[in-house]
């Protein structure tokens, strides 16, 4: 049993470290490259005690939106046609695959059982509320063991509602122990809103472990047009199909 326990910690912390990864920035845009008008929120990571901070920006207009803290392979998300592009500069390759076929797949990949005696996080929305980039924002907290996240989730007028629920649907699963989190990861891909801080926090032997994301900027302005679309001369891939994801509901409390 505590073999496990120690499985599931290290697996938690790889979990932790890859959802909240220090950002690039994307390489230089030429500037007689074509333009258009979008919506650029500004986010800035910080891992105390460390001074050092990242930023990176997601990129919205036309109905896509697209993150610069990916390189080489990225994500292109398009609310009109309610799909997710999947682009790997490197192989010069796509897939494109449904909101809905996404969001199944990561399902899927999260119901495998999980050994007896590992927690489950648990996802809580309270009653605290304060205004952040002049919306306000509510307060959501995931707990499982000594590991929470606090995320401030709002509306924003320029932010799609669904961007960061499909965001997090189609971020890879990385560990098969990543089935503790499906409660909590259940309730975040059905978010309406944008987390505007998300401060996640895990004691680790005599050290803490601390990630901060917050919005610090959302403005219009001017960005390659090219950054929002797929290169002409990418080949299209085949999307696999989703397996059956095995559902739960419980774990999921609201004050």
């Amino acid at each position: 049993m505590e073999f496990a326990r120690r499985k599931w910690l290290a697996a938690l912390i790889v979990f932790l470290a890859a959802c909240n990864r220090p950002s690039v920035k994307p390489a230089r845009l030429a500037a007689s490259e074509p333009k258009i008008r979008a919506t650029v929120i500004t986010i800035q990571t910080t891992m105390p005690p460390s001074p050092k901070t990242w930023t990176h920006t997601i990129v919205i207009a036309n109905d896509r939106a697209r993150s610069s803290d990916e390189v080489d392979e990225w994500r292109l998300f398009d609310f009109k046609e309610e799909s997710v592009t999947f682009v790997d500069d490197l192989s010069k390759t796509y897939r494109k695959i449904s909101f809905e076929d996404v969001e199944a797949a990561h399902r899927a990949s999260l119901s495998q059982p999980l050994p007896e005696g590992i927690p489950r996080a648990q996802f809580v929305v309270g009653n605290a509320q304060k205004t952040l980039q002049g919306v306000v924002a509510k307060q959501s907290t995931i707990r499982i063991g000594a590991y929470q996240r606090e995320l401030w989730i709002a509306s924003h007028p320029l932010i799609p509602q669904g961007l960061f629920a499909i965001m997090q649907a189609s971020e890879p699963v990385l560990s098969p122990l990543a089935g503790v989190m499906r409660q909590a990861d259940e309730a975040l891909i059905e978010v309406k809103g944008f987390p505007m801080s998300d401060h996640a926090e895990l004691p680790y032997e005599k050290r803490k472990l601390v990630v901060d994301n917050a919005v610090v900027k959302i403005e219009k302005g001017e960005v390659a047009a090219s950054w929002l679309k797929v290169d002409g001369g990418y080949k299209e891939m085949a999307p696999a199909r989703p397996t059956k994801a095995i559902s739960e509901s419980d774990g999921i409390q609201r004050k």
